[in-house]
């Protein structure tokens, strides 16, 4: 595979696909749904389950089915989004209208990461061509088989011109990155992302960044801990917390911290069992090297003090490490120094809202905040003085699956929105179109300058502005 003439090929095309009836694009994505939902739907969850012991069910969750309805939304809404939006026009323009029109980028790349590969695959993908645009897939190599089902369902729709999937590992990724595109979607760490976007700026490229953090949750005296515990169980034990939008540490109040220990320890047992290592339920880790750098911190965290509540354990057979809470750790322990993505979660106490705003503040903007409160006051607190791409109130993680409401990180969590409509925007360039129908203003108004046009121009400016 020539990589050099793909991109050309997709160079050449994307002005033809831009020309091309939006029916064109539909029809495409409406064969990716169908294939999603029937011929191909059983391969995709074989590859995840040779590269993650991820079960039937969940990858239709988490996989499967949040890429379906980004699909649903793009096929039901891109007609009317495609459409010339009407723009105020100042009556000091008077004779003229304005427009906006959505226009393809043209040709893009999409590297996508190993935790999702289907949805965070898929997903950008989606949107990418709903908006008219070609598209270079890079998937991950921590999934092998995944990506290659993906490459053979991307080659069975789509022309080689229109989408391509190309694999390989990190070396082939930053040769990739060397050439020249419209529009570059990453999803990936922050280390990762400083790289891409550098890489981009060598050609004036713009880039989406969809990249992870240290993910605050902060529980406080009027929450329900009890639920709370339940609810962070599911958010950050799913996929064995490889999840960039997972809860990261927790900051709960003094008299909570029993309710809370009660609900996470019981959650746990009712999903897992009391051997999460051997549950079919319960995810491994997605190669040697990453459960390497978890176990490290593990062993790390077990010598630093804080009362381990539960797990603690781990296999190297199975590659897996016990869903594991540590309460009150030294706050500068192993565990708080990088993004986690795993299923290790630091508990610290509080007794002063402010303490956990303080701290969450003193570092780089999260993708997001989560909240548990029954306190109004509080909440609108801490979404006020804090930073972050979104917030979760009383829940953790399923704001992903809404599809209308626009995802993304700020800062070093990332940049730019996807999903539903924010999604094809970001795949697009919203152009602007100025008509100018009657005499002009700057015909009334130019040069040479007397005091009748000096008196206009006062008259605008008192009256109107």
């Amino acid at each position: 595979m020539n990589i050099d003439n793909i991109i050309q090929k997709q160079r050449d095309f994307a002005p033809i696909l831009a020309q091309k009836p939006l029916k064109y694009r539909l029809d495409k994505l409406g064969k990716l749904r169908a294939a999603l939902k029937g011929e191909w739907q059983s391969a995709l969850v074989e590859a995840m389950q040779k590269d993650f012991g991820k079960g039937e069910v969940e990858v239709l969750l988490s996989e499967i089915l949040p890429t379906l309805d980004n699909l649903k939304i793009l096929i039901g809404k891109s007609k009317s989004w495609s459409k010339p939006q009407k723009i105020k026009t100042p009556i000091t323009l008077f004779g003229s209208t304005s427009y906006t029109q959505v226009q393809p980028k043209g040709n893009t790349l999409i590297i996508s990461p190993w935790n999702y590969p289907i949805f965070l695959t898929l997903h950008p993908l989606t949107s990418a061509f709903a908006a008219g645009n070609t598209a270079i897939i890079k998937p991950s190599e921590h999934t092998p088989h995944t990506s290659k089902v993906i490459s053979r369902l991307i080659a069975s729709i789509f022309d080689e011109c229109e989408v391509c999937v190309v694999q390989g590992d990190r070396v082939f990724s930053q040769d990739l990155l060397k050439r020249r595109f419209d529009h570059i979607f990453f999803t990936g760490s922050t280390e990762v992302g400083k790289i891409v976007m550098e890489a981009a700026s060598k050609h004036l490229t713009t880039v989406t960044l969809e990249l992870g953090g240290k993910s605050p949750t902060i529980i406080d005296n009027t929450a329900n801990a009890y639920a709370a515990g339940q609810r962070i169980a599911w958010a950050k034990f799913t996929n064995a917390g490889q999840i960039c939008i997972a809860p990261d540490h927790i900051y709960v109040h003094e008299a909570k911290l029993e309710d809370f220990n009660k609900g996470i320890t019981e959650a746990v047992s009712q999903y897992y069992g009391n051997d999460p290592i051997h549950s079919l339920d319960y995810v491994k880790i997605v190669n040697q090297g990453h459960f390497k750098r978890l176990k490290n911190m593990l062993e790390i965290a077990q010598t630093e003090g804080g009362e381990i509540i539960i797990g603690g354990e781990y296999s190297e057979e199975h590659r897996k490490i016990e869903p594991t809470v540590i309460v009150n750790p030294p706050k500068h322990s192993a565990m708080m120094k990088e993004e986690i993505f795993g299923p290790l979660l630091p508990v610290f106490t509080f007794t002063d809202l402010e303490e956990p705003i303080a701290e969450i503040n003193s570092r780089e903007h999260p993708l997001v905040v989560y909240i548990y409160s029954k306190n109004k006051r509080n909440i609108k607190h801490i979404q006020r003085v804090t930073k972050a791409g979104s917030t979760g109130v009383n829940i953790s993680l399923l704001q992903i699956a809404n599809n209308f409401l626009p995802f993304g990180g700020t800062g070093h969590s990332g940049m730019g929105k996807t999903n539903g409509h924010a999604g094809f925007l970001e795949f697009s360039n919203r152009r602007s179109y100025f008509y100018q129908w009657g005499v002009p203003i700057n015909k009334i108004l130019s040069a040479p300058y007397n005091q009748r046009k000096l008196n206009i121009v006062k008259t605008l400016l008192k009256r109107f502005y």
